[in-house]
């Protein structure tokens, strides 16, 4: 039954109820406008992230799928920063947090071979892969939007390779807790 007609009956007149709000999904409110100048910084982030990716994806530099890409980009970035300004979502990183970004490759690669081993192991051998769970100390950090944006890059940073997957950041032990698929130490 329709929640907003709960409770009717046959022949009367249905009684209507409003669903109450919860506290989390209320809109949230910008406490100060944002100056334009960042507007338009981060729609150029959005648009430089969104046609590297055509690039990538489109594997061709010829001048017209170029300018398609542009196009594209451009309109997609237009959507997204109207998005992120309109839902108030707020995004503040330091530099050094990108330092790391830099190992990435090479570990993907690295565990690129330690999935596919796995995965040889099970199909021709029938042995089960070594999964573990494990705690990666971390710290938590605080609850403003940069220890948010923080937590964030973390826990994208320790999922993209493909052996190891973080289910969460414990903040009372100062870890974050993460299965990998094939243990690091050899046991498991």
């Amino acid at each position: 039954m329709h929640p907003r007609f709960a409770g009717r009956v046959p022949g009367k007149t249905p009684r209507v109820t409003q669903p109450t709000r919860v506290a989390e999904s209320e809109p949230t409110r910008r406490e100060a406008p944002v100056p334009v100048a960042r507007r338009v910084g981060a729609w150029v982030v959005w648009w430089i992230v969104l046609m590297s990716f055509w690039v990538m994806l489109d594997d061709s530099i010829q001048f017209d799928e170029m300018l398609a890409g542009a196009g594209a980009a451009a309109l997609a970035a237009l959507a997204a920063e109207v998005v992120t300004y309109q839902a108030a979502a707020r995004f503040r990183m330091r530099a050094e947090w990108l330092a790391p970004a830099l190992r990435l490759p090479g570990q993907v690669a690295g565990d690129l071979i330690t999935v596919f081993g796995a995965l040889w192991r099970k199909l021709i051998l029938g042995r089960d892969p070594r999964s573990e769970f494990a705690e990666i100390p971390v710290r938590y950090g605080d609850d403003t939007v940069e220890g948010a944006t923080r937590r964030v890059l973390l826990v994208g940073g320790y999922s993209i390779a493909p052996n190891q997957f973080v289910l969460g950041i414990d903040k009372d032990l100062g870890a974050m807790v993460v299965h990998r698929l094939e243990s690091k130490d050899g046991g498991g």
